[in-house]
């Protein structure tokens, strides 16, 4: 079996609905002879292939399978369905080979139940107590029109906890960075992608607010401009950059970018665009709805040089305007 997942180009066409297709795959309990759908997206997913023989390591980390060889290039596989806490007594069949923060890894999975398009406001951020249940692994959840529960999987932390930390050591060179004291303003629904985010700003001392999905970032944001305007001054003097993650229950950040282009309050803000999803198509994609960066996650100097770069850039812009 070898299944190439639809094309850039293909999954991408749903940038700006507030949409987005899920590959969902299934994960069988033998304890209580029940099956589990869980599901990630589509674009994420290079192909599926029969799970392969797999070289073993010494020492290999808990939730580590071992490696596959896909044309000649070792690939770290992880077991999904130990790593999530199921106990089976059928071996994995299917290998989802994806690409997550420019690096491939796959995930062993027992079968592929299909791909379902979804609109992100019927995503939505599972219950604290639901999601302790499922060892915090759920970034957002929906019912599907029959019924069944899809359970989609923060996948950032399944990285770091199965291959080790996605963010490098904060280097001291950072405290160079040109930065003012104004806010910083992010968006993520990932709480691993928050807290590394939250890290590196307080590691450079500018302060920081952040929401776990596009509608409630948008909602804070509106609220900042309310009282900038009451206060009589421009929002610009108080938040200095907006960063957003693409992928986000109930609003998306290719949404939530439009939407902060199309109000004139925001006007001098850059929205740097911080995400996953990678591919050159998605970058477009990101200054087509109007952001004025995009950064794959997550290098802690290419984080800040980027956001000193697009806030250099708004100011150079308004001193033009004003001359």
């Amino acid at each position: 079996m070898t299944n190439s997942i639809q094309s850039a180009t293909d999954s991408t066409r749903l940038a700006g609905t507030n949409q987005l297709e899920i590959l969902m795959f299934n994960l069988e309990n033998s304890d209580d002879d029940q099956t589990e759908l869980f599901g990630i997206n589509v674009f994420k997913v290079r192909e599926l292939v029969e799970a392969p023989e797999l070289t073993q390591t010494p020492n290999r980390k808990e939730f580590l399978a071992g490696y596959a060889s896909i044309r000649g290039k070792a690939i770290p596989v992880i077991d999904m369905p130990k790593y999530c806490g199921i106990k089976s007594d059928c071996a994995p069949k299917i290998l989802a080979i994806t690409e997550f923060n420019r690096s491939t890894q796959a995930f062993l999975m027992h079968d592929v139940a299909g791909i379902e398009r979804l609109d992100w406001n019927d995503i939505q951020a599972p219950p604290d107590v639901f999601s302790a249940e499922h060892g915090n692994i759920l970034t957002a959840m929906t019912i599907l029109k029959d019924g069944r529960m899809l359970l989609i999987v923060d996948v950032e932390k399944v990285l770091v906890d199965v291959l080790g930390s996605t963010i490098a050591e904060l280097d001291d060179d950072l405290e160079e960075h040109g930065l003012d004291g104004r806010l910083v303003f992010f968006a993520d629904d990932s709480n691993v992608a928050r807290v590394q985010v939250a890290k590196i700003l307080d590691h450079v001392g500018v302060p920081h607010q952040c929401a776990k999905n596009g509608q409630d970032a948008l909602i804070a944001l509106q609220h900042l401009a309310d009282v900038a305007d009451e206060d009589g001054v421009s929002l610009d003097t108080r938040i200095q950059a907006i960063v957003t993650d693409v992928e986000m229950p109930l609003m998306d950040g290719y949404v939530l970018t439009r939407n902060i282009k199309a109000d004139s309050r925001f006007n001098g803000i850059p929205v740097m665009m911080h995400s996953s999803l990678s591919a050159a198509e998605n970058i477009r994609l990101g200054m087509k709805v109007g952001a004025d960066g995009y950064m794959p996650k997550l290098r802690p100097t290419e984080f800040i040089a980027e956001l000193v770069k697009l806030i250099q850039e708004a100011k150079d812009k308004h001193a033009s305007k004003a001359a």
